[in-house]
């Protein structure tokens, strides 16, 4: 994964690029002077979050990108848990870089078997995740439709009951789901900045 580190770190506008684990510890990586100290290691916490509310909601994401602050983010998991995160400037071609990610990953699965054996071996004998009670369920939306009123305005209110209600008919009420109501709402956020500045506060609430 390592020489897979330093070929992205080469490309056109990345400034950054790690493998963490499936806990979001980082294993290898290379960054940009200019980033702030421990952004990356952050992003792959928040990343690996995403992954396994994924994998907790039946969703199976193997592939993710989304915006922190002025950068894009793009992830990748591997057959072995472990995944590939990317920090992008906007000028970047991301769909060149995840193309290059996706297809160096599939030419390593071979290599990769033994591990993934040991990943799902570990999984089979881990606690069942507990139940979260609607009323936390609640204090989260909340937050989220305060962040949203940050960025929209008064009628954060309206459009969240609005898209409460789809999101509940897409399936179960449950915090494993918030990722996809809050995609959503970012489509209702006109400005970009003001969208980066939702996405980067919903982070620290889900």
């Amino acid at each position: 994964m390592w020489n897979l580190v330093q070929e992205i770190f080469t490309m056109p506008g990345v400034a950054g690029a790690c493998v963490f684990d499936k806990k979001g510890g980082q294993l290898c990586g290379k960054g940009h002077e200019k980033l702030s100290v421990g952004l990356l290691d952050t992003l792959g916490l928040h990343t690996a979050r995403l992954f396994q509310m994924g994998k907790m909601s039946g969703l199976g994401i193997n592939m993710a990108q989304f915006v922190f602050d002025r950068y894009a983010v793009l992830a990748q998991s591997t057959s072995s848990g472990d995944f590939f995160l990317v920090l992008c400037a906007a000028h970047a071609d991301c769909p060149q870089i995840a193309q290059t990610i996706s297809t160096r990953i599939a030419a390593s699965l071979p290599v990769e078997l033994e591990p993934v054996a040991e990943a799902s071996e570990e999984s089979s004998v881990q606690a069942p995740e507990p139940e979260v009670c609607p009323a936390h369920l609640q204090v989260m939306l909340d937050k989220i439709e305060q962040a949203l009123a940050g960025a929209i305005g008064p009628v954060a209110g309206m459009v969240m009951h609005d898209y409460i209600d789809l999101w509940q008919q897409s399936g179960p009420a449950v915090p494993a789901r918030l990722v996809e109501l809050t995609n959503m709402l970012v489509d209702e956020i006109g400005e970009p900045e003001a969208a980066q500045d939702f996405v980067a506060q919903i982070e620290q609430i889900i």
